[in-house]
């Protein structure tokens, strides 16, 4: 699994969801929009921008374990996010996130402590470590879409046709009970409420009868 492959999934939810998206060259320029001096030194070498509906991204593949090495990557990517940045217009840059495929981790490494430190590092932007299941890449990919702006949980929420939106009659019987109407005239009050909504002072003239009748 690449990061040109990650990046066709990335397209594909985003387009899902009908919103539009794109590769953007200009998210891996070498040099800040405006100036003509190209800043070879410390950026990353395969990196792709994307804008997905609302949200600029850079995506690029990570190995996961050593943390001397994960920082170097990440300042890298820090700083290609910077220049991301400077291209952005002033309302995306708060989506801005950096997304990653991790490379094979080796087992013998601490690499899910080196991914934890890596996703709670929002030192520029927030960043996502996608751990692809070679058995399961579907099924891995969906894992780490939920954790994303990508997620669509609606999908999976069970719908209740019938569930009740207004549970205030009760609320309000009680209350009128409560300041001294009987059950039937507080039932009668909440009636007339319903009935005459329109024309206050027919309705206090309503209300006024209902409680002397009672």
């Amino acid at each position: 699994m690449t990061a040109e492959m990650f990046c066709e999934r990335l397209r594909a939810s985003a387009a899902a969801l009908d919103w539009k998206e794109s590769v953007v060259d200009a998210f891996t320029a070498r040099q800040f929009r405006g100036r003509a001096e190209v800043n070879e030194k410390g950026l990353p070498q395969d990196v792709i921008g994307l804008r997905l509906g609302d949200y600029p991204v850079l995506v690029a593949s990570i190995e996961l374990g050593n943390l001397v090495d994960l920082h170097a990557s990440l300042r890298s990517l820090h700083t290609q996010m910077v220049i991301a940045r400077s291209y952005m217009a002033a309302e995306e840059v708060i989506n801005a996130h950096i997304m990653l495929i991790a490379l094979a981790p080796d087992p013998l490494q601490d690499w899910r402590r080196a991914l934890d430190l890596a996703e709670r590092d929002e030192t520029v932007c927030r960043k996502l470590i996608w751990t692809p299941n070679p058995d399961d890449l579907d099924q891995s990919y969906a894992l780490f879409t939920a954790r994303t702006f990508l997620a669509t949980p609606w999908k999976s929420a069970l719908s209740v046709q019938s569930a009740p939106l207004d549970r205030n009659h009760g609320l309000v019987l009680r209350t009128l009970e409560k300041h001294g109407l009987s059950q039937d005239a507080a039932a009668r009050w909440i009636g007339l409420a319903s009935q005459i909504h329109d024309d206050p002072d027919n309705l206090v003239a309503a209300l006024t009868t209902a409680r002397e009748a009672s």
